[in-house]
Order: C-alpha cells, then sequence, then structure tokens
C-alpha cells in the first residue's frame, strides 16, 4: 500500500505526458516541448490542490489513546520554525502540535522533541513534564524523518519506554508513521506506535523552511519528492546527530 500510494502521482503524471507524446509526435519540436511544459505545468497545480484528506493518515487512528493511562510518551517532530533577531521562535505549527499534546493527552509526562517544538516549551512546563531533545539541532546539518525515526526510538529505548505517540503536521503525519514503522522493525521491535487522529495543523508562513510555508507547496513537495526519498533510502544505522547528556534538556 504504501509504494502504491507513494508513486502514484509519478504514474499519473508520467501516463499523462506519454499520452500527450503519443498523440503529438507528428508536432514540431518546439510545439510539442511547449506543450509538455505546460502539462507539466499543470501538473504540479494538480498535485498542490490535492485534498488535504488524501494525504492524512489512510489506517484508523489508535484509539483510547488519551485515556490510556500507560501511555505516557509522545514524540513530537518539528515543522518549519521561525527565527526573529537571529533567534529561533516555534512558529504556529509547533505551538499548535504542542498544545495540541498538552490539551488531548493530559497524561503525557514523557516529551520527545526536535527544536522547533522544544522552543515552545515554556519553563514552567519543564518542572511538569521531562522534555528530551531528539537530536542536537544544528543548522548545517539535515536531520530528515527518517533520521528523526531513529535517533527517537533508540531515545525511547534508553528510557525504556514501549509505547509512544507520534504526533506531526497532519499531512505529514502519514509518512512519519511509515518512517517510524520501518526504523521500529529494525531496532525497537517490542515498542508500540500510537497514531493519532490531528486536526488541520496551521502553516507557518515566515518559516526557514521554504517548503513549510503554505500548503499548495508543501503538498507537491511531500508527494513528489519527500515520500519517495524516504521510502527508497536505506535506514539509518546510527542517530545522525546525537544529543550530548549536558546539552539534553529535561526536568
Amino acid at each position: 500500500m504504501q509504494l502504491f500510494t507513494t508513486f502514484l502521482p509519478h504514474a499519473l503524471g508520467v501516463a499523462g505526458a506519454l499520452l500527450i507524446i503519443g498523440r503529438g509526435w507528428r508536432l514540431p519540436t518546439l510545439s510539442l516541448l511547449a506543450l509538455l511544459t505546460l502539462y507539466a505545468s499543470l501538473f504540479l497545480i494538480a498535485v498542490g490542490l490535492t485534498p488535504n484528506r488524501w494525504l492524512r493518515v489512510h489506517a484508523p487512528p489508535t484509539t483510547n489513546s488519551t485515556t490510556n493511562p500507560s501511555l505516557t510518551t509522545a514524540v513530537i517532530l518539528g515543522f518549519g520554525y521561525e527565527t526573529v533577531d537571529n533567534m529561533m521562535r516555534p512558529g504556529p505549527a509547533n505551538q499548535f502540535l504542542l498544545d495540541w499534546v498538552l490539551r488531548e493527552h493530559p497524561q503525557i509526562s514523557t516529551l520527545l522533541v526536535q527544536e522547533g517544538v522544544r522552543v515552545a516549551i515554556s519553563p514552567p512546563l519543564l518542572q511538569e513534564k521531562m522534555v528530551y531533545r531528539i537530536h542536537r539541532h544544528d543548522p548545517t546539518l539535515y536531520v530528515d524523518t527518517l533520521d528523526a525515526a531513529y535517533c527517537a526510538l533508540h531515545q525511547l529505548q534508553q528510557l525504556e519506554q514501549t509505547s509512544v505517540l507520534l504526533v506531526a503536521h497532519d499531512l505529514q503525519l502519514q509518512r512519519a508513521a511509515w518512517d517510524f514503522e520501518r526504523v521500529r522493525r529494525q531496532l525497537c521491535a517490542t515498542c508500540t506506535l500510537v497514531i493519532p487522529e490531528l486536526p488541520a495543523t496551521p502553516y507557518p508562513i515566515h518559516s526557514v523552511h521554504r517548503q513549510t510555508r503554505s500548503a499548495f507547496v508543501y503538498k507537491i513537495i511531500e508527494l513528489l519528492y519527500l515520500r519517495p526519498r524516504d521510502l527508497l533510502r536505506a535506514l539509518p544505522t546510527q542517530c545522525k546527530a546525537p544529543v550530548d547528556n549536558e546539552d539534553q534538556s529535561h526536568s
């Protein structure tokens, strides 16, 4: 199912291009190239306008996670932090995801977060929750979702936790679930991933990551690049940016 879902947009795009070539092979080369360019533009627009529900988690979400007292750990993946005067700010997406976990899952006592979510956590909350960075933040080092999955599940083992709520932007969550499941089978076979049903998550229009600034652009990148990239790349064998003990933030 993942293979089919991931490459369906590409198959449709190629099929359309082949149809145009087949019907217009007698056209002058420049005319055919112009037609293909127009088709490519319309195809990208169509991908960007894909209904959000088609990108969300397809499997039924895990139920009763809110009232399950044994579920005490959550992983929250960041989505497009912002900077103001060279200072990191969480942006609306990261703040939304953190607030959603605190509101909908008050029993969660341990949070594993990326840096954009970490800066949304207030000092008083650090006195109430155990907060851990998933990996070291380095603007020059790109840590993708599959890398983050390895780092998070590795930490989960060290914390001796076997069940975790996985939270990400609602249009990223399906890919995150696929990535975490791949790593889980290799690294933490006894771990259980709890996938929630997330509401529509906002977009940080001033994000340092341009692809996260709008739904239109993000859906193009997510469907045509990020999903195939994660599916085809090899599984990590170590955490790409491990957190030093003295750099770990928890109460």
